[in-house]
């Protein structure tokens, strides 16, 4: 009998424990949850165009351009390419250049931290 008690009392408890957790409709404009395809556009970064001076060198991968110098991501290799058409074949190179990218965050970007802002290469420009 005890044990009826419990298998009932365990399924009751189940019960009220997945209606608890159900999908319920909005009943407030303030509770209704952004469109998620709305949420990607806005969280898609925007491409800028830059123009400045690439340097290259141990632990440096940068872009001074204005003044800002900004630690270099290319992730295709870019800018490497560029510098081989202009005949800076080796590990160290400087040259100005024109790059379309993401600007990131805020942060300590390079191999040391020292760089307080970033830009992600996605081309050349002319």
């Amino acid at each position: 009998m005890s044990n009826l008690r419990l298998v009932v009392a365990g399924f009751a408890t189940l019960i009220f424990m997945s209606i608890g957790c159900s999908n319920k409709e909005s009943n407030s404009v303030h509770e209704v949850k952004e469109n998620p395809s709305e949420a990607i556009a806005k969280q898609t970064p925007e491409e800028v165009e830059m123009r400045g001076i690439f340097k290259r060198s141990f632990e440096i991968h940068e872009l001074d351009t204005n003044g800002k110098v900004y630690y270099v991501a290319d992730p295709k290799q870019l800018l490497m390419k560029d510098s081989n058409k202009i005949g800076q074949d080796g590990y160290y190179k400087s040259f100005e250049t024109c790059v379309v990218g993401v600007i990131g965050s805020e942060g300590g970007y390079g191999p040391t931290g020292k760089y307080e802002d970033e830009i992600t290469i996605s081309k050349i420009c002319a």
